[in-house]
């Protein structure tokens, strides 16, 4: 008895030691990849291929437009541009061990499995002759970790066949370790036997090991099947693009269209890519960079065709710039610059001649991968990010704070602050949204709020300030926390803004130095005060009572009016006319601040609406 006495306090006092260092460890830290999708729109494959969903000879794909779904069969295999390092082109698929919604196979800490599959559509090979048969190889290029967090050695990622007796077989198997580089893509060659092809044909790669979160990550990129191979045929026609464009307006990868007009002189970034040839021999090579706007049309061309120097090598990786440009013309509304690069390099279908005829295969177009186009958002909000969240990071203190340090070249009115909360299981969790003047000084705003539940499509929670509030300078925005759970907060690892992100978990702030990337809080601003100033409108129109419990009257001429929500939703409410005006019914609806914008021949106006219960 004593004997078990002292194993319990023993026991008791490592709980608590265990929970006390967990208090004394709260710090901003960063987590694994973040589940994305991105499908291809429209398939390359002939219309009897989709009509039968299958798929034939030649058969390649190297993901720079997304996965196919008309070519794979997807379980918990995601998309990634980013996380990858050193791509045979742009775009790999990610094996992380989290399914399509984002969430861990098993919720037990010591399970280890199968978990992300990425699984070919069938292949009829009985027709093919012995020559074709004897020559049939699959290659592509793996990855272990990349930007991720690498894969133990007790981990894997396999390729296995399914065969004519309808048995999954393994022919390649690759485990993980310390020893991997996870910079270096690693090209495979495997024959596929005689015995192993038959008319419903199937190849899968999968991933196996902790099944508890987005760990252990593998990439896969380039698969190529075909006849005519040997064990050496490892070079490709073919010279891609690797990565999105990387430009920025002074520090900013998203800039407000009212201020773009007098602050973007001198401030532009020279455009940045990166391609490789992946053919064994020189191919000289031409790139053009132009500026679309939103519909297509081209505002600016930076570089028209002009010729790599030295020319590119065999199997050569280079980095290469935009020539200078001190600005584009301004948008006449808000929208989306796309920033396009495109590579000339000669890469046109596969083909190969037979008895003195070219044959040319449209399933293996290696054009697809010369041209990238990267979005640049002129709208009503600064932003450091890319807009894709392959990464979360947060802090894990109740009542710490997370903040973000922007500026502003002339005085603008905060509208708002929209957050990219990647965990949907942390929905509902009370926060206050804080705006600061100076770090070290109390915040000049703080607003209760909560993490609502995002509706499908949706990455960014819009958090409207209820009050006109003028920053100039440096600012700092961000959210204070209730919880000691982490508050996954999403992270672009490709942009790093790691010296602007600040947080204070019970000791002070603090500069974040070890989190690389940029967090994905952005500031929404405008030159005009974003409500109007007198809770008794002066322009014609009358809304009252303000607060409101349930119906709220608004009298005036006005052609439309619109409704949102204290996270900038707009909102569909019951409705009555009335003589003078019309009555909204905010019965049932949660207390707090709405935003009432009335439009009219004269323009728009938005009133804040206090409901109380």
């Amino acid at each position: 008895m004593e004997k078990i006495l002292n194993f319990r306090l023993i026991f008791f006092c490592f709980v608590i030691l265990l929970l006390q260092s967990r208090e004394s460890a709260a710090q901003f830290v960063e987590f694994a990849p973040v589940h994305r999708e991105k499908f291809v729109p429209n398939s390359g494959l002939p219309s009897s291929a989709r009509s039968l969903n299958q798929n034939s000879l030649p058969f390649w794909d190297d993901f720079s437009k997304g996965i196919d779904t008309l070519k794979w069969t997807i379980q918990g295999a995601s998309h990634t541009e980013t996380i990858a390092q050193n791509a045979p082109s742009i775009g790999a698929v990610l094996f992380n061990g989290v399914d399509q919604n984002g969430n861990p196979y098993s919720l037990q800490i010591r399970d280890q499995g199968e978990s992300d599959f990425l699984t070919s559509k069938p292949f009829d090979l009985s027709t093919l002759g012995p020559e074709a048969s004897a020559s049939l190889f699959l290659s592509f290029f793996w990855q272990s970790g990349g930007k991720a967090e690498a894969p133990d050695r007790n981990d894997r990622l396999s390729l296995q066949v399914f065969n004519s007796n309808e048995e999954w077989i393994t022919v390649w198997l690759q485990p993980g370790g310390d020893d991997l580089d996870r910079s270096v893509f690693t090209q495979e060659i495997i024959k596929i036997l005689p015995e192993w092809q038959h008319e419903e044909f199937q190849f899968r790669f999968f991933s196996n090991g902790r099944q508890v979160g987005p760990f252990d990550s593998w990439l896969l990129d380039y698969v190529y099947l075909n006849f005519n191979r040997d064990e050496n045929d490892l070079f490709y026609n073919d010279r891609a693009i690797t990565q999105p464009n990387q430009v920025t307006l002074g520090e900013y990868t998203a800039y407000p269209l009212e201020l773009l007009q007098s602050d973007q002189n001198g401030l532009w970034s020279q455009i940045k890519n990166e391609f490789l040839n992946l053919q064994d021999r020189f191919r000289a090579m031409e790139y053009s960079i132009e500026i679309e706007d939103t519909l297509g049309n081209t505002t600016l061309l930076v570089n028209d065709d002009t010729p790599f120097n030295p020319v590119p090598n065999s199997l050569e990786r280079r980095s290469f710039l935009s020539r200078e440009f001190d600005e584009v013309p301004v948008p006449l509304i808000a929208g989306d610059l796309v920033i396009k690069t495109a590579l000339t390099s000669g890469d046109e279908f596969l083909f190969e001649i037979v008895n003195g005829d070219t044959i040319r295969y449209n399933s293996v177009d290696y054009r697809l991968n010369d041209t990238v186009r990267t979005k640049f958002p002129i709208r009503d909000f600064f932003a450091y990010d890319n807009g894709s969240a392959d990464y979360a990071a947060g802090i894990n203190q109740r009542s710490g704070q997370l903040a973000v340090r922007y500026s502003a070249s002339e005085p603008v009115f905060l509208k708002g602050i929209s957050i990219n909360f990647t965990n949907a299981s942390q929905a509902n969790q009370p926060l206050d949204i804080v705006v600061w003047d100076e770090i070290d000084q109390s915040p000049i705003l703080t607003i209760e709020s909560s993490i609502p539940v995002k509706v499908p499509g949706q990455d960014f929670i819009y958090y409207s300030l209820d009050t006109n509030l003028r920053v100039s300078g440096e600012f700092y925005i961000g959210f204070t926390q209730f919880s000691n759970d982490f508050i996954h907060v999403g992270l672009d690892k490709i942009n790093d803004n790691s010296s602007k992100i600040f947080y204070n978990v019970g000791g002070g702030w603090v500069q974040n130095e070890d989190v690389k990337g940029s967090l994905m809080i952005r500031p929404h601003v405008s030159l005009a005060a974003p409500f109007e100033q007198s809770e008794v409108p002066s322009a014609g129109y009358r809304i009252y009572p303000n607060p409101v419990v349930d119906r709220l009257t608004i009298a005036g001429e006005f052609a439309d009016i619109s409704i949102f929500d204290s996270f900038g939703r707009q909102i569909k409410l019951p409705r009555e006319r009335v003589k003078d005006g019309e009555i909204i019914n905010f019965e049932g609806q949660r207390p707090g601040i709405y935003i009432i914008n009335l439009s009219s021949d004269t323009g728009s106006k938005s009133f804040r609406i206090l409901v109380t219960k």
